[in-house]
């Protein structure tokens, strides 16, 4: 169905909207294929509304297969939603050359003349399209729609009569016959024209089709934020199409973000009675419940929508997340591992699954071994061993942890405690607190205050503090990360930086990081390059225990492997560069292996 819009600005919005409808339902696909590279071009477009993104992947499908018509017309529409209409010509007419008979290719290259203002050169490709696929319903409308443009009434209605003629067995001719009253409307003023409303300063709505006003409410809701007047556009749309169901998803959400939820309710449950499988009410009704704290009426909507769709992603999400708050975390897992086999490269998938594994267990043993030794720097190798119980509480985890160490030929135990209060489905924080009566060995304080975000879009953030203390002053040292989930990768970037006690002078340290999650939350390869040394850093904090600000440089490697349900071994490598004295390096290297058990 194709929407009667009289003006040129809302038709434009219509494009993309129905444009995406017929792609939006995509599946993960491998961004490496030609197919792949497309589909991420959508997601980047309809999505992100990033365009130069968008552009990026289709270029690189180009360069696979350059007479993929698909890719082709998609950067045409690119271009023409961004005005760049020369460039959409370029491709469009790349295709033409070829191919006479693209149903797409004329809907997409006529919509940009006419976005233009060339209207002789779109009712030219209408009608050639025409020439091509005399059936086509969308060129029968828009050559309508053209017609009546340039108040050629007689041609327009002629043109309208033979669509709704094939369209006399279809419900779906509403627009056609709101556009032809109009034309006839036209036909008895003299020297009438067409008032074209404006989307934001309207003066005639109730002449809009059903998808004309739900643009216009989508405009009023996104752009201007004002509810109550995209409310009162999707009241009249529902008087003009009383079943369309996204109008009614569409005010749900609205009521569900004013916290009006009876209301969303309301609608929202109107819509699944009638189409009980319709995936967007789902998930708009399941988002109601979980933002209201409505958990079990949350997983009702999830697991009947799942029935319908058992290989939706989104789905198994969307539950692993409700099971996470209700504290269901053996379910939880099961649930994103569903979500991890329907797409591996899942972002937001994989973040969830990593925050679900440290909640997961009630129980952990771990137990540690790092063996570091120097070319330079020190004769002796240092050894150190760590042992850790953490138990899951209600507020979050907490760990115990001893740590023995020889370093400088002396032996050190250090005692620590550490946890992770969890504050909302957004927060969490980490808490430290270390003593050692072995100062120089160990610092004879830690400590470690942090606040983390799990943020839009499967970026994850930190801000916090680090406290060191030997036998001298403190030092205070303050620190940054942020992460971004991709696919099976998390890359991270953190900081360190520490603020000089007798002059103005800031110390830094930086690290960036990758891992590549080859299978669960606990199986991944990770990689780390840096520059100075960090108070996280168990190995070599005790370095930092000087006055001297001297240069290195670091990088490492580390393998986790998940060897059965309860078992997880590690393997970490690291290497680093340290001006240990002025104009004097040495070389240092770590080896660690480490095991942990859950119960």
């Amino acid at each position: 169905m194709v929407p009667v819009i009289k003006n040129k600005n809302i038709f434009r919005y219509m494009v993309l909207l129905l444009f995406a409808a017929t792609t939006g339902a995509l599946y993960a696909q491998d961004s490496s294929s030609t197919d792949g590279l497309l589909a991420e071009a959508r997601k980047a477009a309809f999505d992100k509304n990033n365009y130069p993104l968008a552009k990026s992947y289709l270029y690189k499908a180009l360069q696979r297969s350059p007479d993929y018509a698909d890719i082709q017309i998609f950067l045409g529409r690119i271009h023409t939603w961004t005005k760049n209409y020369d460039s959409a010509r370029y491709y469009f007419n790349s295709v033409l050359n070829k191919r006479k008979d693209y149903e797409d290719l004329y809907i997409a290259y006529a919509d940009m003349e006419f976005f233009d203002d060339n209207y002789q050169r779109a009712l030219y490709l209408v009608r050639e399209g025409l020439q091509a696929i005399p059936s086509s319903e969308a060129l029968m409308f828009r050559e309508a729609k053209l017609l009546n443009q340039q108040k050629k009434y007689i041609e327009a209605e002629r043109s309208l009569q033979k669509l709704l003629l094939l369209q006399k067995n279809s419900q779906n001719n509403d627009d056609a016959k709101a556009l032809l009253a109009t034309i006839q409307e036209n036909r008895n003023k003299p020297d009438s024209t067409v008032e074209i409303p404006h989307p934001v300063a309207v003066n005639n709505e109730d002449s809009l089709s059903a998808d004309g006003l739900l643009v216009m409410a989508r405009t009023a809701a996104f752009d201007e934020k004002n509810y109550a007047l995209a409310k009162s556009r999707l009241w009249r749309a529902l008087a003009i199409s009383p079943s369309y169901a996204d109008i009614k998803i569409f005010l749900g959400r609205i009521y569900s973000w004013t916290k009006q939820y009876d209301s969303a309710r309301y609608y929202l449950h109107a819509v699944l009675k009638d189409k009980p499988d319709y995936t967007d009410a789902s998930f708009a009704l399941a988002d109601v419940e979980y933002w209201n704290d409505q958990y079990m009426a949350a997983m009702d909507v999830l697991n009947e929508a799942i029935k319908y769709h058992p290989e939706s992603e989104g789905l198994w999400i969307k539950k692993a997340r409700v099971l996470i708050s209700e504290k269901k975390y053996a379910a939880a897992q099961t649930a994103i591992d569903e979500a991890l086999r329907k797409n591996h490269n899942s972002a937001e998938a994989r973040s969830l699954a990593n925050r679900i594994r440290d909640l997961s267990s009630l129980n952990k043993i771990g137990l540690s071994y790092d063996l570091v030794s120097f070319d330079k720097q020190f004769p002796d190798p240092w050894h150190l061993v760590s042992l850790d119980y953490t138990r899951t509480t209600g507020i979050g985890s907490v760990t115990g942890r001893v740590n023995y160490a020889n370093r400088f030929t002396q032996n050190g135990v250090q005692y620590e405690l550490e946890a992770y209060p969890h504050i909302s489905n957004t927060f969490y924080s980490y808490v430290d607190i270390g003593y050692s009566a072995n100062v120089g060995v160990f610092p004879h304080w830690r400590g470690g205050l942090s606040l983390y975000a799990n943020l839009p879009a499967s970026f994850e953030g930190e801000l916090g503090v680090r406290y060191l203390k030997f036998s001298g002053d403190p030092t205070w040292i303050y620190t940054a990360y942020l992460g971004k989930y991709y696919k099976s990768w998390l890359f991270g970037f953190r900081t360190y930086l520490t603020p000089g006690i007798y002059t103005s002078t800031v110390s830094s340290s930086y690290t960036v990081s990758a891992r590549y999650y080859y299978g669960g939350a606990d199986d991944l390869v990770g990689f780390s390059f840096g520059y100075g040394i960090s108070p996280d850093d168990r190995e070599n904090l005790v370095l930092l225990n000087g006055a001297a600000k001297l240069t290195s440089y670091k990088a490492g490697i580390n393998f986790r492997k998940k060897v059965s349900a309860r078992n997880v071994v590690s393997f970490d490598a690291g290497w680093l560069n340290q001006e240990y004295l002025p104009q004097t390096k040495g070389n240092q290297y770590q080896i660690s292996v480490g095991w942990v058990f859950r119960f």
